[in-house]
C-alpha cells in the first residue's frame, strides 16, 4: 500500500477563476510528479521533496524565491520542514536566496545533529551542502533601503498599525505533501514564504515540529493557515496524536479545523494514517489539494 496527499494553501481571500485554475493545475502537476515517484522509487521521503520542490518553483504559490511573498522590507525569507515516522526531523527558517528550502531541510535531517538552522546559519549549511545561491536578479524580492528608512521611529504606533494591516491579508498559498510507501514510511513535509508584507524576522508554522508539520508511526500531516495560531493550537501534533488516540483521520483533520476556526483564524490540513487514509479540511474560501491510496 502507497498512499499520497498534497496542497497548495489555504486562502480566506476571494481568488479569481483564472488563479484558482493555475493553483489546481500547479498542484496536479506536482502530485503526478510525485505519485510517478512513489511508484517507481517507492519512497515517500523523495516523492514528498519532490513534490514539495515542484510547487517551490511555481510562482502561483507562497514558497521558493519564485513565489514566495516579499516582507515589509523586500526580502523574501523562507520555511520549510520535513519529518519522518521515526521522528527524524529537519527544518530550515529566514532562510533567503534559495530555490529549495525543502530540500535544504532534507539535508538538515539527515545530516545535522540539530533539528532547526535559522537565517544566516541556515544559508551557511546550504552553501557548504553544495546547494546554488539565487542571486537578486533571480527573484523578484530584494532588499529596498528605502522601505528600511521610512520605518517610523514611534514603533508603538507603528506595531498598531502593522498589526492591523496584517488583518486584511487573506492569501496562504503555502505548500506542504504528506507519503507513506510500502514499507510503511510515513513523511511529511511543508513549505513557506510567509505572509507578504511580514515584519522582517517574523517565523510562521511551517517549520515548528507539531504546528506545520509533524509525523509518527500513526501518521503524518502539514497545515496552512495563520502560523500564530497554527502554533499556538499545535495543528499537525494534535491531528496525529486523535489518529493515534483511535479517532478516525478525516474527523480528526476536521476537528481541529473546527478549533481554529471557534479561535478565529483560517487553517487548513491535510494528513495520512499508517493504512494510507487521507483527512482533509480546511476553513477559508478555497484550498486545492489532491489525494490517492493505492493498495
Amino acid at each position: 500500500m502507497k498512499a499520497l496527499v498534497v496542497h497548495g494553501g489555504c486562502d480566506e481571500g476571494f481568488l479569481p477563476d483564472e488563479e484558482k485554475r493555475a493553483r489546481l493545475s500547479g498542484v496536479r502537476d506536482a502530485f503526478q510528479e510525485g505519485l510517478l515517484i512513489l511508484k517507481e522509487m517507492d519512497s515517500a521521503l523523495d516523492a514528498v521533496e519532490h513534490v514539495i520542490k515542484n510547487l517551490e518553483d511555481n510562482p502561483h504559490f507562497d514558497a521558493g524565491v519564485i513565489g514566495s511573498f516579499n516582507n515589509m522590507i523586500g526580502e523574501i525569507e523562507m520555511d520549510a520542514a520535513i519529518m519522518d515516522s521515526n521522528e527524524s526531523a529537519g527544518g530550515v527558517i529566514r532562510i533567503r536566496n534559495n530555490a529549495h528550502p525543502i530540500s535544504v531541510a532534507r539535508k538538515v535531517m539527515e545530516e545535522m545533529p540539530h533539528l532547526l538552522l535559522c537565517g544566516k546559519g541556515a544559508e551557511i549549511f546550504a552553501r557548504i551542502s553544495g546547494f546554488r545561491e539565487i542571486s537578486p536578479e533571480e527573484q523578484h524580492g530584494n532588499v529596498d533601503q528605502r522601505e528600511i528608512d521610512k520605518l517610523p521611529e514611534e514603533f508603538r504606533n507603528f506595531i498598531l498599525e502593522y498589526t492591523e494591516r496584517l488583518k486584511e491579508h487573506k492569501l496562504f498559498s503555502t505548500v506542504g505533501a504528506v507519503a507513506i510507501d510500502s514499507k510503511g514510511y510515513i513523511v511529511a513535509g511543508t513549505s513557506t514564504g510567509g505572509i507578504a508584507k511580514a515584519f522582517p524576522g517574523r517565523v510562521g508554522d511551517s517549520a515548528i515540529i507539531g504546528a506545520g508539520t509533524f509525523a509518527t508511526f500513526y501518521g503524518g500531516s502539514s497545515a496552512t493557515g495563520i502560523g500564530e495560531g497554527i502554533i499556538r493550537v499545535g495543528v499537525t501534533r494534535k491531528v496525529v496524536e486523535m489518529v493515534e488516540n483511535g479517532t478516525p483521520i478525516q474527523e480528526a483533520c476536521s476537528r481541529v479545523v473546527d478549533i481554529c476556526s471557534r479561535r478565529g483564524f483560517p487553517c487548513g490540513v491535510i494528513a495520512l494514517d499508517r493504512d494510507g487514509n487521507a483527512g482533509i479540511s480546511h476553513n477559508g474560501h478555497f484550498m486545492p489539494t489532491l489525494s490517492i491510496k493505492i493498495d
